[in-house]
Protein backbone atom coordinates (compact mmCIF):
# COMPACT_ATOMS: atom_id res chain seq x y z
CA UNK A 1 0.00 0.00 0.00
CA UNK A 2 1.34 3.42 -0.96
CA UNK A 3 1.41 5.83 1.96
CA UNK A 4 0.55 9.48 1.62
CA UNK A 5 3.50 11.90 1.68
CA UNK A 6 2.37 13.24 5.08
CA UNK A 7 2.44 9.71 6.53
CA UNK A 8 5.84 9.04 5.01
CA UNK A 9 7.10 12.36 6.33
CA UNK A 10 5.95 11.64 9.88
CA UNK A 11 7.63 8.21 9.94
CA UNK A 12 10.81 9.39 8.24
CA UNK A 13 11.05 12.46 10.47
CA UNK A 14 10.94 10.31 13.60
CA UNK A 15 13.30 7.64 12.23
CA UNK A 16 15.84 10.19 11.03
CA UNK A 17 15.66 12.22 14.25
CA UNK A 18 16.17 9.11 16.38
CA UNK A 19 18.96 7.82 14.13
CA UNK A 20 20.77 11.13 14.58
CA UNK A 21 20.14 11.15 18.32
CA UNK A 22 18.24 14.45 18.26
CA UNK A 23 15.43 15.07 20.75
CA UNK A 24 12.10 16.54 19.71
CA UNK A 25 12.96 19.68 21.69
CA UNK A 26 16.29 20.05 19.88
CA UNK A 27 14.64 19.55 16.49
CA UNK A 28 12.02 22.16 17.38
CA UNK A 29 14.79 24.58 18.39
CA UNK A 30 16.73 24.03 15.13
CA UNK A 31 13.58 24.39 13.05
CA UNK A 32 12.68 27.59 14.93
CA UNK A 33 16.08 29.06 14.08
CA UNK A 34 15.56 28.34 10.39
CA UNK A 35 11.99 29.64 10.38
CA UNK A 36 12.75 32.69 12.49
CA UNK A 37 10.01 31.83 14.96
CA UNK A 38 9.36 29.64 17.98
CA UNK A 39 8.46 26.00 17.24
CA UNK A 40 7.03 24.12 20.19
CA UNK A 41 8.38 20.62 20.71
CA UNK A 42 4.78 19.40 21.14
CA UNK A 43 4.29 20.31 17.47
CA UNK A 44 7.04 17.81 16.59
CA UNK A 45 5.32 15.18 18.75
CA UNK A 46 1.97 15.73 17.03
CA UNK A 47 3.55 15.71 13.55
CA UNK A 48 5.36 12.42 14.28
CA UNK A 49 2.15 10.92 15.73
CA UNK A 50 0.28 12.10 12.64
CA UNK A 51 -2.26 14.05 14.71
CA UNK A 52 -1.14 17.30 13.12
CA UNK A 53 -0.34 18.00 9.48
CA UNK A 54 3.04 19.45 8.68
CA UNK A 55 3.23 22.73 6.78
CA UNK A 56 5.55 22.97 3.79
CA UNK A 57 7.83 25.53 5.43
CA UNK A 58 8.06 23.28 8.51
CA UNK A 59 8.92 20.27 6.36
CA UNK A 60 11.69 22.19 4.60
CA UNK A 61 13.02 23.49 7.94
CA UNK A 62 12.91 20.01 9.47
CA UNK A 63 14.86 18.49 6.58
CA UNK A 64 17.47 21.25 6.82
CA UNK A 65 17.66 20.87 10.60
CA UNK A 66 18.29 17.14 10.19
CA UNK A 67 20.74 17.65 7.33
CA UNK A 68 18.81 15.51 4.84
CA UNK A 69 17.17 16.36 1.53
CA UNK A 70 13.42 16.93 1.81
CA UNK A 71 12.75 14.15 -0.73
CA UNK A 72 14.25 11.66 1.73
CA UNK A 73 11.48 12.52 4.20
CA UNK A 74 8.55 12.28 1.78
CA UNK A 75 9.35 9.47 -0.62
CA UNK A 76 9.58 5.74 -0.03
CA UNK A 77 11.22 5.45 -3.43
CA UNK A 78 13.98 7.88 -2.49
CA UNK A 79 14.74 5.87 0.64
CA UNK A 80 14.69 2.57 -1.25
CA UNK A 81 16.78 3.97 -4.11
CA UNK A 82 19.27 5.37 -1.62
CA UNK A 83 19.49 2.04 0.21
CA UNK A 84 19.93 0.21 -3.10
CA UNK A 85 22.63 2.63 -4.25
CA UNK A 86 24.36 2.27 -0.89
CA UNK A 87 24.38 -1.53 -1.17
CA UNK A 88 25.78 -1.28 -4.71
CA UNK A 89 28.57 1.08 -3.62
CA UNK A 90 29.44 -1.16 -0.66
CA UNK A 91 29.70 -4.16 -3.01
CA UNK A 92 31.80 -2.10 -5.43
CA UNK A 93 34.06 -1.00 -2.59
CA UNK A 94 34.53 -4.58 -1.40
CA UNK A 95 35.48 -5.69 -4.92
CA UNK A 96 37.90 -2.78 -5.27
CA UNK A 97 39.49 -3.65 -1.93
CA UNK A 98 39.96 -7.25 -3.09
CA UNK A 99 41.61 -6.04 -6.30
CA UNK A 100 43.78 -3.65 -4.25
CA UNK A 101 44.88 -6.50 -1.96
CA UNK A 102 45.63 -8.77 -4.94
CA UNK A 103 47.62 -6.04 -6.66
CA UNK A 104 49.55 -5.42 -3.45
CA UNK A 105 50.40 -9.13 -3.28
CA UNK A 106 51.45 -9.01 -6.94
CA UNK A 107 53.74 -6.04 -6.24
CA UNK A 108 55.41 -7.88 -3.36
CA UNK A 109 55.81 -11.07 -5.43
CA UNK A 110 57.21 -9.23 -8.45
CA UNK A 111 59.57 -7.17 -6.28
CA UNK A 112 61.01 -10.35 -4.77
CA UNK A 113 61.42 -11.93 -8.21
CA UNK A 114 63.19 -8.83 -9.53
CA UNK A 115 65.53 -8.86 -6.53
CA UNK A 116 66.33 -12.56 -7.05
CA UNK A 117 66.87 -12.16 -10.79
CA UNK A 118 69.03 -9.09 -10.23
CA UNK A 119 71.17 -11.00 -7.74
CA UNK A 120 71.49 -13.93 -10.15
CA UNK A 121 72.43 -11.59 -12.99
CA UNK A 122 75.09 -9.98 -10.84
CA UNK A 123 76.49 -13.44 -9.97
CA UNK A 124 76.55 -14.41 -13.64
CA UNK A 125 78.27 -11.16 -14.59
CA UNK A 126 80.82 -11.64 -11.81
CA UNK A 127 81.40 -15.25 -12.83
CA UNK A 128 81.84 -14.38 -16.50
CA UNK A 129 84.29 -11.62 -15.61
CA UNK A 130 86.42 -14.12 -13.67
CA UNK A 131 86.31 -16.79 -16.41
CA UNK A 132 86.86 -14.68 -19.50
CA UNK A 133 87.35 -11.01 -18.68
CA UNK A 134 87.76 -10.03 -22.35
CA UNK A 135 84.61 -11.88 -23.47
CA UNK A 136 82.34 -9.12 -22.09
CA UNK A 137 79.15 -11.13 -22.00
CA UNK A 138 80.24 -13.93 -24.36
CA UNK A 139 80.23 -16.86 -21.95
CA UNK A 140 82.81 -19.59 -22.62
CA UNK A 141 83.83 -22.51 -20.50
CA UNK A 142 87.30 -22.59 -19.13
CA UNK A 143 89.53 -25.07 -21.06
CA UNK A 144 89.57 -27.68 -18.27
CA UNK A 145 85.74 -27.90 -18.12
CA UNK A 146 85.50 -27.88 -21.91
CA UNK A 147 87.94 -30.80 -22.19
CA UNK A 148 86.00 -32.76 -19.53
CA UNK A 149 82.71 -32.27 -21.40
CA UNK A 150 84.26 -33.11 -24.77
CA UNK A 151 85.66 -36.30 -23.30
CA UNK A 152 82.22 -37.43 -22.16
CA UNK A 153 80.36 -36.49 -25.33
CA UNK A 154 81.01 -38.81 -28.23
CA UNK A 155 81.33 -37.25 -31.63
CA UNK A 156 78.26 -38.41 -33.62
CA UNK A 157 80.31 -38.44 -36.82
CA UNK A 158 82.92 -40.81 -35.42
Amino acid sequence: MNSLPGDLFARALRQTRLRLGISQAELARRMGERLGMNVDNSAITRIEQQTRAVRLDEAVAAAAALGVPLIALVSEDATQENASALRERIAELAAAEQRWDQQGQDVVRLSREVQLLTAEQMQLDDHSARIAPAADGDYELDPEHKAAIDARVKDPGA
